[in-house]
């Protein structure tokens, strides 16, 4: 009974594992764009509204997922809880990969933080002091972190109450 379980748990998660990958690889991508349309350096000052945006691809892939496990788990028929659950362990294990973009981030771009520190002081957004500290790889991934968790779960409850089925007990499809 036991290994049926763990059997049961760990394709129950095949599917948020999957799109865990596909959102990482997304956001690798969405860094490769940003670099080569100058907003790691030249347009830094757009690169703050370009990265806001990658909220409508991050949205997509997590309707995505939850609509694939929607289908291909529960058989088409799915209530809040379920939907709430797959998001809640996609957004685990996005959260738990996360550090990966910027890892890649400062490797395609290892001027990055020295540009943001020179354009925040230049535009006196920030002191120097307080520039040096803010954009730093660590301060990146934690940032990141407490961002996948704080987006993922507001992503999940929201496309849960979309994605559920409205009587799970007669619809097939919805």
């Amino acid at each position: 009974m036991d290994d049926q379980l763990q059997t049961k748990t760990k394709m129950n998660m095949k599917t948020e594992l999957k799109w865990a990958v596909v959102y990482v690889v997304m956001t690798m991508v969405w860094s490769l764009l940003g670099k080569g349309l100058g907003f790691h350096d030249a347009n830094l000052a757009a690169g703050v509204i370009f990265n806001t945006l990658i909220i409508i691809p991050s949205v997509i892939l997590y309707m995505l997922s939850m609509r694939e496990k929607k289908i291909r788990y529960y058989g088409g028929q799915i209530t809040y809880k379920q939907a709430f659950m797959s998001g809640l362990v996609l957004t685990l294990l996005v959260t738990i990969l996360g550090p990966i973009y910027p890892l890649f981030t400062n490797l395609i771009s290892p001027d990055l933080f020295d540009n943001s520190i020179r354009f925040v002081v230049a535009t006196n957004q920030m002191s120097e002091a307080d520039a040096v500290k803010q954009f730093t790889l660590s301060s990146f991934i934690v940032q990141g972190i407490f961002g996948a968790l704080v987006f993922g779960l507001v992503y999940a409850a929201i496309i849960s109450i979309f994605l559920r089925s409205k009587n799970p007990k007669t619809l097939i499809n919805t």
